[in-house]
């Protein structure tokens, strides 16, 4: 097993609540623990709740709580753990901590846990980035997605594509060895067609990193728009209360704010921008900035224009255009508009017109982003990366119909090696440096 140190974390939130979970795990975990009872020779039963009283160095009473000692490899990380749940309370919480610390035990690193049970082998490693996207997972669809790939089949799919190019390279190795030129032909034929599958493979699994994105993280809708147009009053209206200041001075919003809005079964964040324009103020060009920083990561875009200037704007993908204070347009200009505009969305944030349709609007574009029917996800970065870094190697000599076996060879090797790093088969220390930075400590 590896990892000898013992050390301990809080697993659940900081705060008061009805009760915490203090985790400890490492050889020493069991014997710490029996330090803290009045019994110090009392049996811990594997996998069962121990309800005890905690004392301090001092005999002084901590806590009255419910303990339960895992004897390794048969425990989340694989080494022995004991688990501690006290009632909620940061002063209970803080005197056990200060207690563990006394007793040798050191703070957790960030992920520790998780890092344990993966370097145990209890797990892998796009299942401990799949335990981090189900922690952070905003929407049910997220929390299936992050379950589903935490069975292992996404694993199984990464496996299945590295094993056809393993026999792939097989195939052209032995040709190499037995230097047959009149059967190289077909040998790189059926080589590349192997290829061809991967890279589609590959593809499909790319395409479903944004749906996955989305229900995990939450979609970011991004409002913007000339300055004074109704940005901040649009933004009120769909979080039915005021967040954003609202003046009749143009550029009054100089920075992003964003909140979170549950749209339908979508989570989001919708952000609200600086109105965009040419500017000489320093202060307000920097927001100017950001907001454009904030369109190219949107999910989904909300133009808003002042309806009474109607001007010619540029679409972005997965935009809707909202057309706002149509309340100063006479019945006649709406119908012209309208017969001109069917795809824009009218609204009057003041009178809160339209905005209801501009709701329907959103889910409806969230809906047609998410939908696809993947079972497994990419979540997260690193394996799009190297999904991506795996179609670069072979689409080259794909798109070429390359005949010659060795460079053929040669690619096939340097795309096993992508999913060797994706699959944490070589040296992981940055690897899991790099995932485990983004767990909560208690993890």
């Amino acid at each position: 097993m590896i990892n000898q140190e013992t050390y301990f974390a809080l697993s659940t939130p900081s705060g008061r609540s009805a009760t915490a979970t203090i985790r400890i795990s490492g050889p020493n975990s069991k014997n710490t623990i029996l330090k803290l009872f009045k019994n110090k020779n009392k049996n811990l039963k594997p996998g069962t709740n121990h309800v005890v009283s905690l004392y301090n160095k001092n005999n002084a009473l901590i806590d009255k709580c419910v303990v339960v000692f895992y004897k390794g490899p048969k425990s989340f990380t694989g080494n022995d753990m004991v688990e501690i749940h006290t009632h909620g309370n940061p002063v209970i919480i803080d005197t056990v901590s200060k207690e563990l610390l006394d007793l040798g035990v050191r703070h957790a690193e960030a992920g520790e846990f998780t890092r344990a049970a993966l370097l145990n082998n209890k797990i892998d490693l796009i299942q401990a980035e799949s335990l981090l996207s189900l922690i952070n997972a905003k929407s049910t669809t997220g929390v299936q997605i992050s379950n589903t790939n935490l069975t292992g089949s996404l694993t199984r799919r990464f496996k299945k594509m590295r094993e056809l190019l393993i026999k792939t390279l097989g195939l052209l190795e032995y040709e190499l060895d037995i230097s047959e030129t009149d059967n190289q032909k077909e040998i790189s034929i059926q080589a590349l067609k192997s290829l061809t599958k991967i890279h589609k493979k590959a593809n499909v699994l790319i395409s479903s990193t944004t749906s996955a994105r989305i229900n995990i993280n939450g979609a970011r809708i991004v409002i913007f728009g000339e300055p004074n147009v109704g940005k901040s009053s649009v933004f009120n209206a769909l979080l039915t209360y005021k967040r954003s200041i609202v003046t009749e001075i143009a550029g009054t919003t100089r920075d992003s704010i964003q909140e979170r809005l549950n749209i339908g079964k979508h989570n989001t964040v919708l952000i609200d921008t600086a109105g965009i324009r040419n500017t000489k103020d320093k202060v307000e060009q920097l927001g100017i900035d950001r907001s454009n920083e904030e369109i190219k990561n949107a999910d989904v875009l909300l133009h808003i224009i002042d309806a009474a200037k109607n001007t010619d704007y540029k679409r972005h993908k997965n935009q809707i255009t909202v057309l706002n204070k149509i309340d100063l347009l006479s019945e006649d200009q709406k119908s012209e508009i309208k017969d001109t505009n069917t795809k824009t969305v009218f609204v009057s944030a003041k009178y809160k017109t339209g905005i209801n349709l501009l709701i329907e609007k959103i889910e409806k574009k969230l809906d047609t982003i998410t939908n696809d029917d993947q079972n497994e996800h990419i979540t997260s970065l690193r394996q799009e990366q190297l999904l991506i870094k795996v179609n670069k190697t072979i689409l080259p000599i794909i798109k070429h119909q390359e005949t010659n076996i060795e460079i053929i060879a040669h690619h096939t090797k340097e795309a096993i090696n992508h999913f060797d790093h994706l699959l944490g088969r070589t040296s992981v220390d940055d690897i899991l440096d790099d995932v485990f930075s983004n767990f909560c400590v208690g993890k």
